[in-house]
Parts: C-alpha cells; sequence; structure tokens
C-alpha cells in the first residue's frame, strides 16, 4: 500500500478546497469508518474532536497513535546528550565510521552537512509501529536521494512490513501506521517521508489468560 506526499507535519497534502492530493499512482486509504488519520490527529492537538471521533473506536486508536508519538518525542528530547569522555575516544569512534559502510540519510539542515543511519533510523520507525495497540514491525527500510547541489533533499521512501493482531480491522490498521511513519519521520527524525509502502505479512494472537488452578472444567 502506497500513501501520497504530505504537508511537512504529517499530513496528506491537499488543495485549495481541503481535497487529498494522492501522487499519481498512489493510493490514501482512509481509516474503516472513512476518516483520515491525519486529519483526526490534527483535531486531536486542537482539542476539537467532534462527536463521531470521540466515540469511533477507530479515530479513538488513532488518537492513541498521536498521543503516544507525542510523548515518544518528549521522551528523546528531554535525554541529555552524552558526549565521548575522551578526544582519542571521538577520533576513533570517527575513523570506525568511516571505515564501516553503511547507508546514510542526508538530513536538511542550517549548519551544514548532516545525515543519520539509516539502520538507526528504521529502528526508530519499528518502535513506534510496535507500540501500536494490535500492531508489530516486521522490517523497515528507508531511502532518501541524496539530491543535487544547492537543491532541497528529496523526501524519503519507506517500505515496512507488518504483522496485525487476529481480528483488528486491517484498513484502520494499515491507516495507522501510514500516519504514524509520516509524523514520526518528521516529528522523531526530521526525515520528511513521501511515500510509505506497507505490507501485512501476518496476523497474531493475544495469549489467552490461563484459568486459576483447580477452577478446569467449572
Amino acid at each position: 500500500m502506497a500513501v501520497s506526499p504530505h504537508d511537512g507535519r504529517g499530513r496528506v497534502a491537499q488543495d485549495d478546497a481541503g481535497a487529498h492530493l494522492p501522487a499519481q499512482g498512489d493510493v490514501v486509504e482512509p481509516l474503516a469508518c472513512g476518516r483520515d488519520a491525519a486529519t483526526v490527529w490534527d483535531h486531536a492537538e486542537a482539542g476539537t474532536l467532534d462527536a463521531h471521533e470521540r466515540e469511533c473506536p477507530h479515530c479513538g486508536a488513532a488518537v492513541a497513535d498521536a498521543r503516544g508519538l507525542e510523548a515518544m518525542v518528549s521522551r528523546l528530547a528531554a535525554q541529555p546528550l552524552v558526549p565521548p569522555p575522551t578526544v582519542v575516544d571521538r577520533v576513533v569512534g570517527a575513523v570506525l565510521a568511516e571505515l564501516r559502510p553503511r547507508d546514510l540519510l542526508v538530513l536538511d539542515s542550517p549548519y551544514g552537512p548532516a545525515a543519520l543511519d539509516a539502520t538507526a533510523a528504521a529502528a526508530v520507525l519499528r518502535g513506534v509501529v510496535d507500540a501500536m495497540d494490535g500492531m508489530r514491525a516486521r522490517s523497515c527500510r528507508i531511502s532518501r536521494p541524496a539530491g543535487d547541489a544547492g537543491r532541497p533533499v528529496p523526501p524519503a521512501e519507506v517500505s515496512m512490513t507488518v504483522t496485525a493482531r487476529f481480528g483488528i480491522e486491517l484498513a484502520s490498521a494499515t491507516a495507522r501506521v501510514r500516519q504514524m511513519v509520516l509524523a514520526a519521520g518528521e516529528q522523531a527524525l526530521g526525515v520528511p517521508v513521501a511515500r510509505v509502502d506497507i505490507e501485512v505479512v501476518d496476523v497474531f494472537d493475544l495469549p489467552q489468560p490461563s484459568s486459576p488452578a483447580g477452577w478446569e472444567g467449572r
């Protein structure tokens, strides 16, 4: 499943009339109730949830996703930056990093060239999906072209495989994952995401609580 470019805050691009503008060939799936997850997130942030959004289980799950991501980003921002204890450690770490081949995501930065390890970024996105109710991430890959000199870096594209809890509404689940990835890329990583490909590869069931000893068959 692919989704369209967003507006820089995890929301799908819109025209002047407010209609969604999917990229050519892309499909933007709403929640199972028909609402767009990004709009529900905006209403939750502004405190303007309507009656449907307050009562609907699909919208409620999207609101929980939004609040969970906000809490996670706040925790990340509050973590102190701990530099290496010595200059030698910094130098050795830089040398080893240069010798070790890895994929890097170019970041937009007013302070000069900057990059983020793609493996670490993918781990963050898997983590936010794992924290969602009824969803688990299996794999995640992020790619972002370097772009031409003097021009903005193009947005990233994400490919992710997930598993869903048995019985969950898959239309809402994949729409929620899409919105979470768009928002987490921007808010947690500083990497705008233009496209998300999501594949549900399996389902899982929660273990049933065991009966107290001596109650079997009663």
